[in-house]
């Protein structure tokens, strides 16, 4: 198994993709530690991690404070003595129908919260891991950012917030990665198109209209969305020793809709 003796943390936990990361880490081997702000959602990612076999800490919290980033590296040094993956995965972009799509709608309340929840919390887990890890003289960081932070796509409702946020997630990765390298740390990002992961990403794809799908999917080379397990492979990746020279760079899971020059 690649992560056994391994203890991860990951961020945004409590359903979608971070549930399946939490659950495919403890398949592997690794002991998780699991923090997300919905209590209830936690639950049943713990239950999927012990379902796997893995041990499982759980902490509610909110990531854009600093108390939040501390509590839960100082949980999994309490509960399992080391820490040696860090995915962050919280944040998310604002949905529904009045969720801004433009500069002008965006307020700026949405912004601080879409900032804080999608770049600062990242910031902050990587400044509170680091520290094991550089005792360690070993981690993973993996850092998720989003197809939005590579295209402004005219053919899906994106806030400006969220896609600066996560534009920003790419600098953060590449500023984090020549930092901690010398300790034996790397950082590196994934950058996912649309996946369905779960009931909000569903719902919005819904909303679409059939004209708009395909007009989406017809800007992707192979022509359809991603298997969330797709995007689960590519975070286990590079929280694995199979990256162990990979680092500061972004993976794009997208089906070719974009690629870098």
């Amino acid at each position: 198994m690649r992560f056994a003796g391994k203890v991860a943390v990951v961020t945004g936990a409590a359903g979608g993709l971070g549930r399946r990361y939490a659950a495919s880490l403890a398949r592997e081997g690794a002991r998780v530690v699991g923090v997300d702000r919905l209590a209830e959602g936690l639950q049943r990612t713990g239950e999927a991690v012990e379902a796997a076999g893995g041990a499982w800490r759980a902490v509610v919290s909110d990531l854009a404070d600093p108390t939040g980033a501390e509590a839960v590296v100082g949980t999994a040094l309490d509960a399992f003595g080391r820490l040696d993956i860090l995915v962050n995965n919280a944040g998310g972009g604002s949905s529904g129908p009045d969720a801004a799509s433009s500069v002008a709608e965006e307020t700026l309340e949405s912004w601080r919260s879409l900032v804080d929840s999608n770049l600062t919390s990242a910031f902050l887990c990587i400044r509170a891991a680091a520290k094991p890890m550089k005792r360690q003289r070993y981690g993973k960081i993996v850092n998720v950012a989003s197809r939005a932070a590579r295209i402004a796509d005219p053919n899906v409702q994106q806030s400006p917030a969220y896609a600066a946020a996560k534009s920003a997630v790419l600098g953060l990765t590449r500023f984090a990665a020549r930092e901690l390298g010398p300790y034996g740390i790397t950082v590196n990002a994934v950058a996912p198109s649309l996946t369905l992961s779960g009931p909000v990403l569903e719902a919005y794809w819904n909303r679409m209209s059939p004209e708009d799908q395909d007009r989406y999917l017809r800007q992707v080379a192979l022509r359809r969305l991603p298997d969330p397990e797709e995007v689960v492979a590519a975070v286990l990746f590079l929280c694995s020793d199979d990256s162990s020279y990979v680092a500061g760079v972004c993976l794009d899971v997208n089906g070719g809709s974009f690629m870098a020059p």
